[in-house]
């Protein structure tokens, strides 16, 4: 017995398997982003404390120059990186509700091939109850 939404459900799994790729994706891309700014931070600590060190001892106003601007770099390049992550978060939410979404519609086409496939049994054993009382009636009827 074939399932008469058998296409539809084939279609909804391979949708549901394609946008799962997908979120797996963009979950990849936001652990790269949060891992470059991760990276920022630590190099930004190091530097601090490279400046500090260097704060204790006579220091060249251009050496000072240089750490400032370069800490300002990484700040700004800090505050561009917060904004890529939180588009990148915006996005997988986005993928995750059409993946529930997905999900929901294969569900529901499996729960109607469930039902489908159960009527189909009720009805078989319907027909063969009925064969099985035929077959019994004549048996009955042959042998008085």
């Amino acid at each position: 017995m074939q399932f008469r939404f058998e296409p539809i459900l084939r279609i909804n799994k391979n949708r549901e398997n394609l946008l799962l790729k997908s979120l797996g994706e963009i979950n990849s891309h936001l652990q790269t982003q949060e891992d470059r700014q991760e990276f920022m931070h630590q190099t930004a600590r190091q530097s601090k404390e490279t400046l500090n060190a260097r704060l204790r001892e006579p220091t060249d106003i251009n050496t000072l120059i240089l750490y400032d601007n370069f800490l300002e770099g990484i700040r700004t390049q800090s505050d561009r990186q917060n904004k890529i992550i939180s588009e990148v978060r915006e996005k997988l939410e986005e993928k995750r509700k059409e993946v529930i979404e997905a999900g929901r519609k294969r569900r529901t086409m499996e729960i109607l091939k469930e039902k489908d496939f159960l009527k189909y049994r009720k009805e078989m054993m319907k027909k063969e109850t009925a064969l099985m009382d035929e077959v019994a009636s004549n048996m009955w009827r042959m042998n008085p």
